[in-house]
């Protein structure tokens, strides 16, 4: 169940990274790749144990319940997996999926009434209907443990990984060319940030991306004497905060560099003096890790996932306090011993969470639940 592919965030990183490592892992098995439209086929275009098929939708809903196990015994599935948490009910083929948050409980302020009653709803059906759950971190099972009666005692975390592309090695010629295009200065402090949540016509404003909070602690880093200009990665986000009422003022020395690719994102963390995420929640936090493999010292959040994910190799803040960001600010960009220690506790970080583990974890659960020997003799076996 691959439609979270076409999201631009991480959920879509996720599910494009993670298929294709399986796709490399497990030549044996045959994939049937379904989407529900055609923008990422061709992701999956070099694999030949692939098939993707693109069966286009009334609603999320529908594809999920309907077109999902009508595609599951046409092809004669053995098992059905969504890297995302939802699952067809009415099929007797065992079913996995991801748990890949518990932001709804810990932040229910950062999203819509509806949103919040459709997860307490039917995440503790899709969790009874799998066979097996996996999860994005520890903590995601801790924070669905505490807070909800959903069992989470047979799940597995398989975390996530970054690209290839992300590494200290650098090419100085594409380095120039990214600081030309986006007129980069010498010296930065970069952050990847957002302001909305959701895919294609259902996209919204997310609070939790916490911008507000975060350009405010900029301001009292400047106006306590730091030097550096803000670089921000994202799409929107300017429009963003002037609809906030910030000013010209408020955004003085504030660069925003809209969405960059992912194959290109890596440029600019190994350009920045450090990278900052103050995001109220991360389930997993890909950019930490994008930021660690590429270099960058970290400042990341002591909240949810964050702390776990970044293990001892990151500048931790309380998004919610503007004077602790601005004290890391000033701390971080101050001292390049610090900097320095960073950049190696989190290359070091890095080279444990890769997307080859991911997929190794992942494979491990689908294979317990239909063994290699079966799938051996099967005439028709595919992952669906």
């Amino acid at each position: 169940m691959a439609r979270l592919v076409d999201q631009k965030d991480g959920l879509g990183i996720y599910g494009q990274y993670l298929l294709r490592e399986m796709l490399t892992a497990d030549p044996e098995t045959r994939y049937l790749i379904l989407l529900e439209t055609p923008t990422c086929e061709d992701l999956f275009r070099d694999y030949h144990n692939a098939q993707v098929v693109v069966i286009p939708a009334r609603s999320k809903l529908y594809w999920d319940q309907v077109s999902v196990p009508r595609a599951a015994r046409q092809f004669g599935a053995d098992l059905i997996f969504n890297p995302k948490f939802s699952l067809p009910f009415f099929t007797r083929r065992p079913c996995v999926f991801v748990l890949q948050g518990s932001d709804w409980y810990v932040n229910p302020q950062n999203y819509p009434w509806w949103d919040n009653l459709y997860i307490r709803l039917m995440l503790p059906l899709y969790s009874w209907k799998a066979a097996r759950t996996l999860a994005i971190s520890q903590t995601t099972l801790d924070d669905l443990a505490h807070c909800t009666r959903i069992n989470v005692s047979n799940s597995v975390v398989s975390y996530a990984g970054v690209g290839a592309n992300f590494t200290s090695k650098r090419d100085e010629r594409a380095l120039a060319k990214f600081r030309a295009e986006y007129r980069l200065p010498e010296r930065f402090i970069l952050t990847v940030a957002r302001v909305l949540h959701g895919a294609q016509k259902q996209i919204r404003i997310y609070p939790g991306g916490n911008n507000e909070t975060l350009i405010h602690a900029y301001r009292r880093y400047r106006q306590a004497g730091g030097d550096l200009p803000l670089a921000v990665v994202g799409a929107h986000i300017e429009e963003y905060l002037r609809a906030r009422s910030f000013s010209d003022t408020d955004l003085q020395d504030v660069q925003f560099l809209g969405f960059v690719p992912n194959q290109r994102l890596h440029l600019a963390y190994q350009l920045a003096e450090c990278f900052v995420l103050a995001t109220l929640c991360e389930s997993f936090g890909i950019p930490i890790v994008e930021a660690f493999a590429c270099g960058c010292p970290a400042i990341v959040p002591n909240t949810c996932s964050a702390p776990e994910i970044a293990g001892g190799a990151a500048f931790l803040i309380d998004p919610r306090d503007e004077a602790d960001i601005a004290r890391a600010f000033a701390e971080v960009t101050g001292s390049e011993h610090l900097r320095r220690r960073l950049r190696e506790l989190g290359i070091q970080r890095a080279r444990a969470l890769t997307w080859k583990e991911t997929a190794r974890r992942t494979l491990a659960v689908l294979n317990e639940i239909v063994p290699l020997q079966r799938v051996a003799h099967s005439s028709s076996a595919i992952v669906h």
